[in-house]
């Protein structure tokens, strides 16, 4: 049989106490409780942001600390409000944010400058699909330009931040990636001589200002197709195949020749470029002084080029801007080439499929033929008497037609 030894008097009384004690702190920390089941009630009335952390860590049982830098008067009613809900609505209005680490809460600013930057921020990386990771960039707004970078070699852009603003950006970075219509531009590089261009003009209508067929074309230039089609006057009368159809009777007599039929696509608001001709490097010799002379080689490039940028409208119309030129060595001047340049630059507004003709692109060129009897023309002097030397001019013109057609996405 085993006895118990008498405890002290008033031990019972102590450890009631104690029991008590520790139910009460239970009751007021219940730190043993999720953060994310713990809810706030309380009132502040211009009250020290300190102040109010250290009420709501008095209150919940789980500690909030505050970097030096935290600072601000509060002011709100908080009833039955999540934990984090109320932290965030505590710290936000004064530029704040939180991070939990582990069992406890540190609230501070996000700022760069800050040294605990790092501890309230993270980064993730946004892969672009359709649009380029700079103009992207260039389009969200000021506030987020410094957590962002651009890695242009893999279209991504990194986001270093507090979540909000991870979350901010990704969503403006999915309004702004989308895919968007192309433009398809179909050209026709034609070069008339000029008594065929006369010809070919009476076989071309255009409705004049009253919607009758005129069959008088402007005289400036080959046609003046440009303004014609900006004030939307212009139409080529039987469509293109017409015009096709009275061209291919002009080349297979050789009064025309067709240079080029390029065919490219750009974005909507994007530049396309196509040049189709031939690059040759001439060698330029420099005298820097009495006794020294620099060579370097310089690039000509002759041919036709053509470079477009396509603005699509809501009402599907196409704002085009074209720059075509037309480039030819026409002779040699001190063993260089001297080019010659017929460039146009002009904006119009098209419908989908209907054709821009741009004329106006006129060169005059001399050529000279000699001709002369055997032998005989080969002699000093005598032999000019038995060699014939012409010269004739041509005139021509460059003749180009553009038609624009709009590519919509997933057709």
């Amino acid at each position: 049989m085993i006895h118990g030894r008498r405890l002290p008097a008033g031990w019972a009384r102590a450890a009631l106490v104690l029991v008590v004690s520790v139910i009460a702190v239970a009751l007021v920390f219940p730190g043993v409780s999720r953060a994310e089941d713990i809810t706030i009630t309380n009132v502040f009335d211009s009250e020290d942001i300190i102040n109010v952390l250290r009420d709501i860590s008095a209150q919940t049982g789980i500690n909030i600390l505050a970097e030096p830098s935290v600072q601000g008067w509060i002011t709100l009613e908080l009833m039955d409000v999540p934990l984090e809900q109320a932290l965030d609505m505590i710290v936000a209005p004064l530029g704040y944010t939180w991070v939990r680490v582990g069992d406890y809460y540190i609230v501070g600013s996000p700022d760069v400058t800050n040294p605990a930057y790092p501890m309230f921020t993270k980064t993730e990386v946004a892969t672009l699909k359709y649009v380029n990771a700079d103009a992207a960039a260039k389009l969200l707004s000021d506030f987020f330009k410094p957590n962002v970078k651009v890695s242009a070699a893999d279209n991504k852009i990194v986001i270093t931040g507090t979540q909000a603003v991870i979350d901010r950006v990704k969503a403006d970075l999915a309004m702004i990636d989308k895919p968007s219509a192309q433009v398809v531009l179909e050209a026709l590089v034609v070069e008339v001589t000029a008594d065929a261009g006369r010809s070919l003009k009476s076989d071309w209508r255009y409705e004049g200002s009253g919607g009758q067929d005129d069959p008088t074309l402007p005289a400036s230039g080959f046609i003046d197709f440009v303004s014609g089609v900006w004030s939307g006057k212009l139409n080529l009368v039987g469509g293109l195949n017409h015009v096709l159809g009275a061209i291919k009777y002009l080349v297979d007599s050789g009064k025309a020749e067709i240079h080029a039929t390029p065919k490219l696509m750009a974005m909507d608001g994007q530049t396309a470029e196509i040049f189709l001709g031939r690059e040759k490097y001439v060698t330029v010799s420099t005298s820097t002084s009495e006794t020294t002379t620099t060579t370097r080689l310089e690039s000509i490039k002759t041919g036709i080029s053509l470079k477009f940028t396509p603005r699509i409208t809501d009402t599907g119309e196409i704002i085009l801007k074209v720059e075509p030129e037309v480039s030819d060595a026409i002779e040699v001047t001190n063993g260089l080439p001297v080019v010659n340049r017929r460039k146009v630059s002009t904006t119009v507004m098209i419908r989908d499929g209907e054709t821009l003709v741009i004329g106006g692109l006129q060169l005059k060129s001399e050529y000279e033929s000699k001709s002369k009897f055997p032998i005989l023309g080969d002699f000093p002097v005598l032999g000019l008497l038995f060699t014939n030397t012409k010269k004739a001019q041509v005139d021509t013109e460059t003749i180009i037609f553009i038609t624009p057609r709009i590519v919509y996405p997933g057709k």
